[in-house]
């Protein structure tokens, strides 16, 4: 019996001594006591969040007033280059415009109106060649040490031309030219080859192969004229 009662003393003891551990001094329990302190402790942040939001909003409502303020103020600022400016912006358009109308112009067919203002201004020959087809050929050499200081061939100049653009119509014109011209025609390459080196001076020589060239396309003209009277 003594040492049954004396055991249930002990288990008595550890009991309440465990409840003791865990009991707060005002009778509650700890895992009350940490629930309030983390009651306590969120208002805390709940106030710190509250704070940051306020000065947040301050912030925003100073940035846009700083933004309205200079919003007004660049709308009543005036360069002094906004002529310039102006003036650039007129030259870039009406570029543009022409452009277009350049272009348009370009790829639209030439009309028998527009075209034939385009033939008359091409300088011709008086047979009635257009210069742009007449091809001149000459060399250049080095000035020598010696007199005459020149090439014999410094001077030459050689003109080519194609048959087709000669102003030939019928078969009798064309036979009396190839008469005239004789070999100085190819008629593997249909083309007229010509040389001057008569004068010193290649502009000279240029100017009497055209003088020639005429002559030639003339005479074979007038000849076939005469020969169907």
């Amino acid at each position: 019996m003594f040492n049954i009662t004396s055991t249930t003393t002990s288990r008595q003891k550890v009991a309440r001594l465990s409840r003791l551990l865990y009991q707060s001094p005002t009778g509650k329990k700890k895992t009350t006591a940490t629930h309030d302190a983390t009651m306590n402790v969120l208002p805390m942040a709940t106030i710190g969040n509250t704070n940051s939001t306020v000065v947040t909003q301050r912030c925003l409502s100073s940035t846009m007033t700083s933004q309205a303020s200079a919003s007004s103020s660049s709308s009543s600022y005036v360069s002094p280059y906004q002529d310039l400016f102006e003036m650039m912006k007129d030259s870039s358009s009406s570029s543009k415009t022409n452009n277009s109308s350049s272009c348009a112009s370009t790829f639209l067919p030439p009309s028998s109106s527009t075209s034939t203002p385009l033939q008359t201004n091409i300088p011709r020959l008086q047979c009635g060649i257009p210069e742009t087809v007449l091809k001149f050929r000459t060399t250049c050499y080095d000035r020598l040490m010696l007199a005459p200081y020149v090439q014999p061939s410094e001077y030459k100049v050689i003109l080519q031309v194609q048959m087709k653009h000669l102003p030939l119509e019928t078969h009798v014109e064309k036979e009396i030219f190839y008469q005239i011209v004789g070999t100085r025609f190819n008629h593997d390459s249909q083309e007229l080859k010509l040389t001057s080196n008569q004068f010193a001076s290649r502009i000279e020589n240029k100017r009497h192969l055209c003088w020639m060239l005429d002559r030639i396309v003339m005479g074979a003209k007038n000849l076939a004229r005469d020969s169907y009277r």
